[in-house]
């Protein structure tokens, strides 16, 4: 089975806040999923340390950067004072 769609939308209306499904196919067929807050929750909670990982790494990278040119940093300073 592969991967199709994965929607998720915030309701104004009902009790769940949050709804949302989950789409695979193959050859055979197609099946979708419901998703309820509680998964919506997991899948959220997932994507939120993916990009605290991501975040992380690009400061690291960023920082890495400005430690390798602070020479080059520190003489561009010299020149404006």
């Amino acid at each position: 089975m592969e991967f199709r769609k994965l929607e998720v939308e915030r309701r104004t209306w009902g009790d769940q806040e949050l709804a949302g499904s989950i789409s695979f196919s193959s050859d055979k067929g197609r099946i979708n999923l419901r998703l309820n807050e509680g998964h919506i929750n997991k899948i959220f909670e997932i994507v939120a340390d993916t990009m605290i990982e991501v975040a992380k790494e690009a400061a690291k990278e960023l920082t890495c950067n400005i430690i390798e040119h602070k020479d080059a940093i520190n003489k561009l300073k010299d020149n404006k004072e």
